[in-house]
């Protein structure tokens, strides 16, 4: 065993698509093993990061796989989630428990493939004998608190309809290693209709219109803040928003800012030296909306998505038009405190009026055949889908606005969330760009135009916005 243990961390974590250290050595130590059968389940940490890698040996590896797998002395191993009999084997390994809801008894399932590989997760779509298809999320990273899975089980309680249907929880002692659900059948992610009505709007400045789609994404945002804080007190509860908070949100605003600016620095790509200028100008709307942060004092924070966006929907259109969240482990780059702590229920709108940003951005290279960068900075100087843009944002934000309990979830009275809600809006849109940029920052350089030029859009359209 010491062998492959030898050729897992220092030949397989290394290249793993979900392995944060990429093609770098660290100090790993195994916390844990399991063998049953063919299937060895590994528990390993670096430092206070904890991972569950379940292993199959198999006696090639299956085509498609060959980034989900390895070989080595003529014995081939492959992640454990893709075999059709993977929940049936670990269901017999002693410390493993599967929760289900509904039902304790499970299809035969008969076929297992991929549904991504670009997950930093384990993604498999399982076909069961009697024609039915569910989706395992077997979770690589452990958090000490698994956020995920606390918010479907919540929602799950609460029956909230847009999310998938949940079949199991998969546990490994007290940690939750996978999410069992029923698959959801889309046309695409959530700005499909949305981009192809642009791509419409774009050619005839007349058609294009989905804002009945766009309010109902409104009532489905305040369905689910609604749903996700039923509580009294506890995790999925309001509280006070207090003067510690915001200097917290503040100082994080200022910090990713200064951050991007450094890691543009480091990059020192000759491609990027006008957006590093850009955002550098663009400081003054930074530490503007920093301080139009002051207005949550008094009024109350929540349990929310933190990660929002049309990527994280799927789009049905069986005999309505619809959308289902699937993704709920919060904002990538965070610490565990700070997925844990409670913001503003305006932030999630917030982020997906930035989503919308996107979604006209890819949608103007896509019309115009134009590069990325020219498209950013058409979008700063003579943004074609601004008026698009804002009747949709404005459709969300209008039906989340009669929706929402505000005096009880965001601490508004509810003859003023109408009138309010812009200047609750505009310091999380611009917080939420700032935070994009320094995402893309990390992980797509090539990409910061987008949400720099994002910033000025925020500020020219909605700072001072009524709706």
């Amino acid at each position: 065993m010491g062998r492959l243990f030898e050729h897992i961390i220092g030949s397989y974590l290394p290249q793993a698509r979900w392995w944060p250290w990429k093609n770098t050595r660290v100090n790993v130590e195994v916390v844990d093993e399991v063998n049953y059968g063919n299937v060895l389940l590994l528990f390993f940490r670096s430092g206070d990061i904890f991972f569950h890698l379940p292993l199959a040996k198999v006696s090639d590896l299956p085509g498609g796989l060959e980034s989900r797998g390895f070989c080595l002395d003529n014995e081939c191993y492959v992640e454990a989630e893709y075999l059709s009999s993977y929940i049936d084997l670990i269901s017999m390994i002693q410390g493993i428990s599967i929760e289900y809801h509904r039902s304790n008894r499970l299809p035969k399932i008969i076929k297992a493939k991929p549904l991504t590989l670009e997950s930093t997760n384990s993604v498999t779509l399982y076909e069961a004998e009697n024609g039915g298809k569910l989706v395992l999320k077997s979770y690589r990273v452990i958090p000490v608190v698994n956020i995920e899975a606390q918010m479907l089980r919540k929602l799950t309680e609460e029956k909230y309809t847009h999310i998938p249907e949940i079949i199991a929880f998969l546990k490994y002692k007290d940690m939750t290693t996978g999410v069992l659900s029923r698959y959801v059948e889309g046309v695409g992610d959530g700005g499909y209709p949305f981009y192809n009505a642009l791509l419409e709007y774009l050619g005839s400045k007349v058609r294009g219109s989905r804002l009945g789609l766009a309010s109902k994404l409104g009532i489905i945002i305040s369905g689910l803040h609604k749903a996700l804080n039923k509580d009294s007190e506890g995790f999925f509860s309001v509280e006070p928003a207090s003067s510690s908070d915001i200097k917290q949100w503040c100082s994080r605003i200022e910090k990713m800012y200064s951050g991007s600016l450094k890691r543009l620095d480091e990059i020192n790509t000759g491609g990027l030296d006008y957006w590093r200028g850009m955002l550098e100008k663009a400081r003054d709307i930074v530490e503007d909306a920093i301080s139009l942060l002051e207005v949550y004092n008094g009024l109350l924070k929540a349990r929310i998505h933190q990660d929002l966006h049309l990527g994280q929907m799927i789009y049905v259109k069986n005999r309505v038009e619809d959308f289902i969240i699937v993704d709920f482990e919060g904002e990538p780059g965070r610490s565990i405190e700070e997925r844990l702590s409670k913001e503003p229920v305006t932030r999630d709108v917030a982020s997906m009026i930035r989503s919308f940003h996107y979604l006209s951005h890819a949608a103007i290279m896509h019309y115009s055949g134009r590069s990325q960068d020219e498209v950013s900075r058409l979008m700063i100087e003579d943004d074609p889908s601004t008026k698009w843009r804002l009747n949709h944002v404005k459709a969300m934000v209008y039906s989340y606005s009669m929706d929402i309990d505000s005096s009880k979830l965001l601490g508004v009275p509810r003859d003023k969330m109408v009138s309010e809600i812009g200047r609750l809006l505009y310091p999380w849109i611009i917080e939420r760009a700032v935070y994009e940029v320094y995402y893309e920052s990390l992980y797509r350089p090539s990409w910061v135009s987008i949400p720099i030029a994002g910033l000025y859009e925020a500020s020219r359209i909605y700072r001072g916005w009524i709706i």
